[in-house]
């Protein structure tokens, strides 16, 4: 085995969630194609959910019956989206899971020793994260890696623009870090965009004594802090900075429209000790046509 081949098989894989559904089997081929590109193995997990403890021997003899369909259909989406993702890249290393945890259980454990997480997602509603949730948005709260999730329309990354926003505090290093590490392996440009509302900075001061043209010298000058130390790490990047007063899920929003992908981070701090999906990834979740790369907090991880 070459040195690049025991890489490729040690490397931390990208993980992919897949449930027998259309949207899971197009995750695993962007996801897959994703890993060719760099250099990593695939792992695909489904879960067969563990049905509770029975208290009879009759409903011993259901859960068992049960149990065992569940582990069929497991095996057979499995068997499904491996041979999808052979038949179109029969050189890369996959491997397969299936867990009898929950989804989101079975997806959070997987994130602890992946380089990413794809997911097949649909629309997430507002109204729905905040009161029936679901597996995409219950595991991003509770992901160790980048979690992907997967828009349709495109079964492998591109040339296109990989998007990335930050919002100047410094706490978003890790999806920054991303973006130039994907734009670097992808051979992609990058975009980076920091958006800044010029009513939110006036509400906190009187606007006759504002010097707008400082606010603005101020906002550009700290995006050039934030790129300039991972552009000299990745010089080959061809990277545009964009800074707008606008709110950052808009003018994500409209460049997204010309990117493969946007990259986001996860805010923190949530109540008894939840993380937040915030407002600007949960809008992209639910309205942007391309990709989603929700990147935990540097201080997350680990």
């Amino acid at each position: 085995m070459t040195e690049a081949a025991v890489t490729r098989a040690t490397a931390a894989p990208v993980v992919v969630g897949v449930d027998g559904s259309i949207g899971a089997t197009g995750a695993a081929r962007w996801a897959a194609a994703l890993a060719d590109r760099l250099h990593v193995p695939l792992h695909i997990v489904t879960a067969t959910t563990y049905l509770g403890h029975v208290p009879s021997e009759l409903a011993m003899a259901a859960r068992v019956a049960a149990m065992a369909d569940h582990h069929e259909w497991a095996d057979r989406y499995l068997e499904a989206a491996q041979a999808v993702v052979h038949a179109e890249r029969p050189n890369l290393t996959v491997t397969t899971e299936s867990s009898t945890a929950s989804a989101d259980d079975a997806l959070a454990t997987a994130t602890r020793s992946a380089q990413l997480l794809v997911l097949g997602c649909d629309e997430v509603s507002a109204l729905g994260a905040l009161l029936l949730g679901s597996t995409t948005l219950a595991t991003l709260d509770r992901a160790r890696c980048p979690v992907v999730a997967w828009r349709g329309g495109s079964f492998a990354p591109s040339h296109r623009p990989i998007l990335v926003g930050v919002d100047g505090s410094g706490r978003d290093g890790g999806a920054l870090g991303l973006a130039f590490e994907l734009a670097d392996r992808l051979d992609a440009p990058l975009w980076v965009v920091h958006s800044w509302a010029l009513k939110g900075f006036a509400d906190k001061h009187r606007p006759s004594v504002v010097d707008w043209d400082a606010n603005t010298k101020g906002q550009w000058a700290r995006l050039n802090e934030l790129v300039e130390p991972l552009h000299r790490r990745h010089e080959r990047v061809n990277v545009t900075r964009i800074g707008e007063s606008a709110k950052a899920s808009h003018a994500l929003h409209i460049h997204a429209k010309f990117a493969q992908l946007v990259v986001v981070g996860r805010r923190h701090g949530g109540s008894h000790g939840h993380r937040i999906v915030g407002s600007t990834s949960l809008n992209l979740l639910h309205h942007c046509s391309v990709p989603v790369v929700v990147c935990p907090f540097e201080s997350e991880v680990g």
